[in-house]
């Protein structure tokens, strides 16, 4: 079976062709770290995964994406590429949370522990989701204060995993950290992926937003008074 998994989510720009056979799973991935400007790697990314593996997308049989909780336009891009193809293939798609991504290597990293996966959501807050020892999850994701996030790792005696984890142990210094990075390797997606499929968790990919924007789109209203006026006039 081959997967095709995409990760434009956080910083990285990645995709991972993932065959799997009678002896296991290989991956061939390509990726960059650019933080901005998704839309215009992508595809860019996806060829070169798909051309170092050997295969075509008509040769694709699932298509993985990460849907969040993440970058606003990161995850659009993502999602949108993956709905489009398993719309012109007939292909399945599958959905995967960038907590859960982040859990799985957690997991690996320190076998035994409960999990506390953690991503930056500015304004003193995090993006949050607790997991058991194996990585399934213990509740949805979710918004939280820093604060909040470390009574909760307390209380579960759970490592850190994220780019929210520093600031947390530093609030809570007997905390311990897995992982401190940004992002899961799309290597662990495209397994997680594979673990969606047999499954049978086929979905049409939505992004994970868990909060509204930072950038809002202008009102009339709003338009009209940054409307330049002439000399002499007063707006309202």
């Amino acid at each position: 079976m081959i997967l095709l998994a995409v990760d434009t989510a956080l910083a990285a720009c990645s995709a991972a062709v993932a065959h799997r056979d009678g002896e296991g799973v290989s991956v061939t991935a390509r990726g960059e770290v650019i933080g901005r400007g998704h839309a215009e790697r992508l595809m860019a990314v996806i060829a070169a995964a798909t051309e170092a593996a050997g295969v075509t997308l008509a040769e694709v049989e699932a298509f993985a994406v990460t849907v969040g909780p993440g970058s606003f336009t990161g995850l659009r891009v993502g999602v949108a590429a993956v709905r489009g193809f398993a719309l012109a293939t007939g292909r399945p798609a599958l959905a995967i949370g960038t907590l859960e991504a982040l859990a799985a290597e957690a997991a690996l990293a320190r076998p035994g522990r409960s999990i506390l996966a953690v991503l930056d959501a500015r304004k003193d807050e995090v993006y949050v989701q607790s997991f058991d020892a194996a990585g399934a999850p213990l509740d949805a994701p979710a918004v939280a204060t820093r604060t909040a996030a470390a009574a909760r790792a307390v209380a579960l005696d759970a490592v850190l995993i994220g780019s929210g984890a520093l600031p947390i142990v530093a609030l809570e210094p007997r905390l311990e950290i897995a992982g401190p990075q940004d992002f899961a390797a799309i290597e662990t997606i495209a397994h997680l992926a594979f673990a969606r499929f047999d499954a049978g968790a086929f979905v049409s990919p939505r992004p994970l937003y868990l909060r509204p924007p930072d950038a809002k789109p202008q009102t009339a209203a709003r338009l009209a008074r940054l409307t330049p006026t002439r000399p002499g006039e007063v707006r309202a």
